[in-house]
């Protein structure tokens, strides 16, 4: 065999090794349903909710890393998961990429402020993962069409509106773990009471024949049953205090609800946005 054959050969063998592993993994390499990219990074970064932005933006590697682990993985794939394992790779994904948009758009105040004065930043296509455009265009993906193209409709689960995190102080605060579908129900349940009973998004005391809940009670209201009464039954069924839940069970049919004001301001620690 000549030389030349020979280097021919080492070429091919070497350029068919690196479409393999484009992305930092190969088709033999299981991926990683405990996440712990995701976790490393909201190690380093989460301190009580609140995110060092700054600190991404210092240090980048690891969340990047993360993400390309999202985007290697393809539709058929994900079509051999668990529905449990699927649900928590659309969150952490939806999750991640808001992480990666605000680190790289900012330092903004607001995620709000992303985009332009007629854009958005949840309509901002910048998520390279083309296979799953839920318009079958093969387009890069934004943050709506994960979290309204895919899992609203394919997982059909309100708890979602507390897992998914939208960067402001406002939204449901983002979790300091990654979801996994091992222990995926038990995540939300706890990440559900938990912004349920926080007074500073839902004030459940009933006054004047009405509580007070956050916006997205209103933004998703068909998501947790429609009127007022199946919204209220919805987080009496969710609460882990059996007689606050019993007593807006007893009132649902005569409760109103009420919406607090919800705060844009970006979820960054003090001078680190």
């Amino acid at each position: 065999m000549t030389d030349r054959v020979l280097s021919f050969l080492h070429v091919t063998l070497l350029l068919s090794v690196a479409a393999l592993t484009v992305g930092g993994r190969s088709p033999d390499d299981p991926f990683d349903h405990a996440h712990a990219g995701l976790g490393a990074v909201l190690d380093r970064v989460l301190e009580e909710g609140l995110v060092d932005y700054a600190e991404l933006r210092r240090s980048p590697e690891a969340l990047d890393s993360y993400l390309a682990s999202l985007a290697d993985v393809t539709p058929r794939e994900l079509g051999s998961w668990s529905r449990s394992e699927r649900f928590a790779y659309w969150i952490n994904a939806y999750n991640a990429f808001t992480l990666q948009l605000v680190r790289d758009e900012g330092p903004v105040k607001s995620i709000k402020k992303i985009g332009g004065w007629f854009g958005s930043p949840w309509k901002k296509r910048f998520i390279p993962m083309a296979g799953f455009d839920p318009k079958g265009k093969g387009r890069k993906l934004c943050l709506d069409d994960i979290e309204h193209g895919i899992l609203r409709p394919q997982f059909v689960d309100a708890r979602l509106h507390a897992a998914v995190n939208c960067a402001s102080l406002g939204c449901p605060p983002l979790r300091a773990e990654p979801y996994r579908g091992t222990v995926l129900d038990r995540q939300l349940r706890d990440q559900v009471r938990s912004w349920l009973m926080d007074a500073d998004r839902n004030n459940l005391r009933q006054v004047k024949g009405a509580i007070q809940v956050s916006k997205i009670f209103d933004w998703f209201e068909e998501d947790f049953g429609g009127k007022d009464e199946a919204v209220v039954n919805w987080i009496a069924e969710q609460l882990g205090d059996p007689e606050l839940a019993g007593a807006l069970r007893r009132a649902s049919p005569e409760l109103r609800v009420r919406y607090m004001d919800y705060d844009w301001g970006l979820n960054a620690l003090p001078e680190r946005r």
